[in-house]
């Protein structure tokens, strides 16, 4: 290897190979980055790249939410092989450096050849997975301000639901009155109001143990730990002591089934909302100071390009950088600044200390500085997706255009994006005149309108650097734009109707606050993400109303319970069948109240009061041909949290099959389902286990071609199973 390095700029441009060994800051980094962790663009061979075609996708997508958990690493380790060959008296040695290996495998030919073939380090991590869950605006299907359900042809049959409850609990409200003297009987209140008081004290202090997440998140942020593999350690061992501590103190109070119910579905939900908000959080710290060390590798290499004297104080290596950023820029296109203010802003934004680390406000400044004209700022927002959602045309086209790019799309859509803007700019600065430059604009903005993948993926946060004639200097700065994109909030969804709040980009780590957590506490979502899509206004009226119906469908729903269900509870002595068909309607209708209470009434209450404007909590679940299509609609909330948290990151941190890890996610999700019927009946059965896990056969089954042609078959068979499955799960629990 080379190992002399010369101060001039015009040298051959070094290989890697050159560049590692001569600065221990480098070695420095290539040593501390674990397996967890993302390699550079320079200390990754091509041949270590996953190809595109094996990446698999997932049933969600969103533009600019950061990766999933357990993102996808190739170590940066180094394997050296040393091959030694004498002859007589004399010998000859060769060696072989094999970036990105922990090892090396051998084998033997039959003719003597030894054939040696690098092992990955983390191999079975490299499959990449993007489960990217957006978030836009949207109504739920119930609300009457949906502009397609309020046209449903259909809508006066949710209206006759609605009066056939009410003449059923006043039918129910006389009868009482004339056999016992009493509107509503008064045992279910009783048992639900039992311990009151000590419920909602034990909730509080569950709320307020949450908060330790904050601190989690400072200490990751300032790097006394790292999140991959020591931090998330932690993490899985408080989630796992605080379920085992309310699930023990619950039976310590020996609560009733209502009680232990809500408290324990109450703290799965909020560890379900911790988890994600650590993960991402500690993930996004693990790539913050990973930037900072390219940062730091990136300031080693301008000092020994452009400095007469590389490392010889701030003041050498601040005029090394001016000087660095000058050359990239006119390599890039750009005509020196005339006007004084907008030199004195681009000093201050190419500045040192403007590009260390993370701020929000500085890709604002940096768009506008690197645009093409003027008006390409404005031409940024012009994005494929708007412009199809504005004209209604391909939905597929929109989708494609919000997928987060791999490292390499990354690259390449920069390198070509470069070149046109390079190009445009110098067409600009040629010809000055009016007219042109307005008929420039213009073409400008049309092509950013409609234009390709590599106009809908803009650039958010560009480095000065990443146009420097230097191969090295300008991967690196290319490698700090991507890290720097996922350390940004999701990109502006389109707001055709103009409720949204306007909102600048966040970039982490200003979203480690407290109050950050408590608002993301209340918003309903299990997904956290560092901004969500607001609404400019609260409707005190919608609130109003969502409130009103939360408390009139309860009453239903105790009436219900009060008198169809708990009188008829089974026991050993009753006949199977009598009871299956007394409990199977009272049951079924319980359950679509309160699902509508869960996702129409509380969930709307709370996205109106955080003004969350993404409220599609659900889908048509009800039209659902199997169990499948049922689970990824009914609860999007929670199938959210599992797509990316579970699902994704089982693919991406464990490399496993998708059908493993719907696997996987059904076996969680069944436990979990066991363990809440576990602490409310007392017992342990297995009932429900089994029933969830059934699903996945029945999965397979919808798939057969006459199943999944017949639609109605399918509908029907989805709801017979549902039907029959709360009666048979009351019976199973109670009496066997």
């Amino acid at each position: 290897m080379s190992s002399a390095a010369t101060s001039s700029k015009r040298r051959p441009l070094p290989v890697e190979e050159d560049f590692s060994p001569k600065h221990s800051k480098v070695a420095q980094l290539l040593t501390e980055t674990p397996e967890g962790a993302n390699a550079s663009a320079v200390s990754t061979p091509a041949s270590e790249m996953m190809p595109s075609s094996e990446i698999p996708s997932t049933p969600l997508i969103g533009p600019g939410t950061p990766d999933s958990e357990g993102e996808p690493i190739v170590a940066t380790s180094t394997v050296t092989t040393t091959i030694s060959n004498q002859h007589g008296s004399g010998s000859s040695t060769v060696e072989f450096q094999h970036i990105g290996a922990k090892g090396l495998s051998h084998r033997i030919d039959k003719d003597g050849a030894i054939q040696l073939k690098p092992v990955a380090a983390s191999s079975k991590s490299r499959k990449k997975m993007h489960a990217v869950v957006s978030f836009k605006p949207r109504n739920s299907h119930f609300d009457r301000f949906n502009e397609t359900s309020s046209r449903d042809q259909f809508r006066g049959f949710f209206t006759l639901f609605w009066v056939c409850l009410a003449l059923f609990v006043l039918n129910t409200s006389y009868t009482s009155w004339n056999s016992t003297g009493q509107v509503l009987s008064m045992t279910f209140a009783t048992l639900f109001s039992e311990d009151a008081w000590m419920l909602a004290l034990s909730d509080g202090v569950l709320i307020g143990s949450l908060f330790i997440c904050v601190p989690f998140a400072k200490v990751c942020r300032r790097g006394w730990v790292r999140y991959w593999p020591t931090a998330v350690v932690f993490q899985h061992l408080w989630q796992t002591a605080l379920l085992g501590l309310v699930i023990k103190w619950a039976r310590y109070r020996e609560w009733p089934w209502v009680q232990s119910g809500f408290f324990v579905l109450h703290t799965l939900s909020m560890m379900m909302k911790i988890h994600s908000y650590m993960n991402v959080n500690g993930n996004m710290a693990d790539t913050y100071h990973r930037m900072r060390r390219i940062e730091t590798m990136l300031e080693e290499r301008v000092a020994e390009v452009e400095g007469a004297e590389a490392g010889r104080g701030d003041e050498q290596l601040k005029a090394a950088w001016g000087k660095a950023v000058r050359l990239a820029r006119q390599n890039a296109g750009f005509a020196n600044e005339k006007d004084s203010v907008t030199a004195q802003k681009l000093s201050e934004w190419s500045s040192l200390k403007s590009q260390r680390g993370s701020s929000s406000s500085r890709q604002m400044l940096g768009q506008k500085l690197n645009a093409v004209s003027d008006d390409a700022t404005e031409a940024v927002a012009l994005t494929l997706q708007d412009q199809t959602q504005e004209n209604g045309e391909d939905k597929e086209a929109a989708k494609a255009s919000e997928k987060k790019l791999t490292r390499e799309e990354h690259m390449q859509l920069h390198k070509e994006k470069s070149e046109k803007d390079k190009a445009d700019r110098k067409a600009h600065n040629v010809d000055n005149s009016k007219d042109e430059k307005l008929s420039r604009r213009r073409s400008t903005s049309r092509s950013a309108a409609s234009g390709s993948d590599s106009q809908s993926h803009q650039i958010r946060d560009p480095h000065p650097l990443s146009s420097h004639l230097d191969k090295l200097i300008s991967d690196l700065a290319r490698e700090i734009e991507i890290l720097r994109e996922d350390l940004l909030s999701a990109r502006p969804s389109p707001d055709p109707s103009g409720e949204l709040i306007p909102q600048d980009p966040v970039m982490w780590p200003a979203n480690v606050t407290y109050a950050n957590f408590w608002d993301y506490l209340l918003v309903p979502t299990l997904v956290y993400e560092l901004s969500y899509p607001r609404l400019k206004t609260i409707r005190p009226l919608y609130v109003v109303e969502k409130t009103l119906a939360t408390f009139g469908t309860f009453l239903v729903i105790y009436v219900i319970t009060e008198h169809w269900i708990m009188p008829f509870t089974p026991t050993a002595d009753t006949p199977f069948l009598r009871t299956f068909l007394q409990l199977a309607v009272p049951m079924m209708i319980n359950y679509l109240l309160i699902f509508y209470i869960m996702f129409e009434c509380i969930c709307n209450c709370f996205a109106e009061l955080t003004r969350f404007a993404d409220r599609e909590f659900y889908l048509d679940w009800w039209n659902a041909t199997s169990m499948e299509v049922f689970s990824r609609k009914w609860n999007k909330p929670v199938h959210s949290f599992l797509l990316r948290h579970v699902y994704a990151s089982t693919i991406a941190a464990w490399g496993l099959s998708k059908s493993m890890a719907m696997f996987l996610t059904f076996l969680l999700s069944s436990l979990v389902h066991e363990l809440v019927m576990a602490i409310v009946s007392g017992k342990i059965r297995f009932y429900l286990f089994a029933a969830q896990m059934v699903q996945l056969p029945l999965i397979i089954i919808s798939q057969v071609p006459f199943i999944k042609r017949n639609e109605t078959l399918g509908n029907m068979i989805f709801w017979i199973g549902l039907m029959a499955g709360f009666p048979l799960l009351n019976i199973g629990y109670l009496v066997y």
